[in-house]
């Protein structure tokens, strides 16, 4: 058996393999170079956030089945129909592998943070992305250079690199932090930090890191898992 799932997200896709056994991660992809995952499957499975891309997808994956908000079978406070499919998947995903109260966060395009009570989704709170903000400093501010987002652990920013790379990690590590005493205070529960996403090995060291919930996610939906 050779199952296909596609995470397309804002800014490029994300592709496993899974052979009834094992999950293989096969790369990420730029959106047109997704051509290169043309092979013979027996089943594809398709989570997209970028609505330009579904049919260019549609037209390289002929019999890909696209995961829709109405197929995750995920409990809800609120009218879920607009939340991002990647939003509900991650959610299921913690739900189904970790925990029924669990503060979700992808840090990818951009930094999402979604809650999990009692299985049901509470909301959550989404801002521009580690890398995101990297880049737009770079942009706006003539002095500060080009850098690539690494991991940076000081007590204080003593040269340029350390004192953004520094504080874009503990802005981030400080929201998730606040938002998690003030979830166990309002709701009198523990709750677990699962962290996902292309950039989330920045924050592996506050919880458990599972890079690949989505695709686990879909694969459990399609009952594979």
């Amino acid at each position: 058996m050779k199952v296909l799932t596609l995470d397309v997200g804002n800014t490029s896709i994300d592709a496993c393999l899974f052979d009834g056994k094992d999950i293989t991660f096969l790369g990420k992809f730029s959106h047109w170079q997704v051509e290169d995952l043309k092979n013979s499957y027996d089943e594809i499975y398709i989570a997209s956030v970028k609505p330009s891309m579904n049919r260019f997808l549609m037209e390289t994956f002929k019999n890909a089945c696209f995961i829709l908000n109405e197929h995750i079978p995920l409990k809800a406070t609120f009218d879920t129909k607009n939340v991002g499919i990647d939003r509900l998947l991650n959610l299921y995903g913690a739900l189904n592998f970790y925990s029924e109260d669990a503060l979700v966060v992808s840090c990818g395009t951009a930094l999402v943070l979604d809650v999990l009570v009692r299985g049901a989704f509470e909301g959550g709170f989404i801002t521009l992305g580690l890398l995101g903000k990297l880049k737009c400093l770079s942009e706006k501010a003539e002095l500060i250079p080009s850098l690539d987002l690494k991991k940076v652990d000081v007590f204080v920013g003593r040269d340029t690199q350390s004192a953004i790379l520094g504080g874009i990690l503990r802005e981030a590590k400080s929201f998730i932090v606040v938002l998690l005493d003030e979830l166990k205070k309002t709701y009198f529960r523990e709750f677990s930090l699962i962290i996902t996403g292309g950039d989330g090995w920045l924050l592996r060291d506050m919880g458990v890191y599972d890079p690949l919930l989505i695709h686990k996610a879909i694969l459990r939906i399609r009952k594979f898992l």
